[in-house]
């Protein structure tokens, strides 16, 4: 098992090779009068990758993001966004956690999958020291 990310927003985990365990410790900000926000158009010339090592969908706001239409709203130089959705620090028991494979599934015998749940597992569980 290899630490790949371990940051305030995501940490990401090689599991064994092609499958990644993703953690995502952020949830979406909430916006007074907005029901789903999100900062659209998020590219190069307003935003940079978060962290290296983290998905690149993890990006971290260069310029205030504007939103000019009813109901305006605005978030501020610094604010980090997930696939253009602005986001904020999580509790633990509100994180997300992905199994990411590089084809459609993994397998293998009895012995080789619960070795990989387990180590899923102990991360989940906080019991994994890198």
């Amino acid at each position: 098992m290899e630490v790949l990310a371990k940051t305030e927003y995501q940490d990401i985990y090689r599991i064994t090779d092609g499958v990644l365990l993703i953690i995502n410790k952020f949830k979406p900000m909430k916006i007074e009068g907005v029901s789903y926000a999100r900062a659209y158009h998020t590219n190069r010339s307003n935003s940079k990758m978060y962290e290296k090592g983290c998905q690149n969908s993890l990006k971290r706001l260069t310029k205030e993001y504007r939103h000019e239409y009813d109901p305006e709203w605005s978030v501020p130089t610094g604010t980090v966004v997930y696939h253009d959705v602005p986001v904020e620090i999580a509790s633990k028991d509100q994180w997300e956690y992905q199994i990411k494979t590089t084809g459609e599934m993994f397998s293998g015998d009895s012995e080789r999958m619960t070795e990989l749940v387990r180590q899923i597992l102990q991360i989940i569980n906080g019991d994994y020291n890198d």
